[in-house]
């Protein structure tokens, strides 16, 4: 499994074995912007490393609207409010900052009520 950034996506490849033949199928996330989908296809391959560059080669195609029926512009349009909000509490380690923001401004209040 590998993540490749390409014009502002994640491709991350997912290639697994099949069990009964040992061969290797093609399957991989396109990422952006806290939004994803998912693509697989049927053809299969002996390695892992052939499967693998597979992926990567694909989701690079759908990038770039080479592949009839698949498309990532869903993926392309602007942050959202609530992938925002995810990537500052999540992603940048901003969560127990806000927290402890939260907590003053509630204390905050309670003081104002009482006095």
């Amino acid at each position: 499994m590998s993540t490749v950034r390409y014009r502002g996506f994640d491709i991350l490849s997912r290639p697994y074995e099949l069990a009964e033949t040992g061969e290797w199928t093609v399957d991989l996330i396109i990422r952006r912007n806290e939004r994803f989908r998912t693509f697989s296809v049927n053809e299969r391959y002996a390695t892992v490393e052939e499967a693998d560059a597979q992926c990567v080669g694909l989701g690079r195609r759908i990038v770039d609207n080479r592949v009839k029926g698949w498309s990532v512009d869903s993926l392309r349009q602007g942050n959202s409010l609530w992938g925002t909000l995810t990537r500052l509490l999540v992603h940048e380690s901003l969560g127990p900052l806000i927290v402890v923001l939260a907590a003053i401004l509630g204390i905050g209040r309670a003081i104002l009520r009482l006095s």
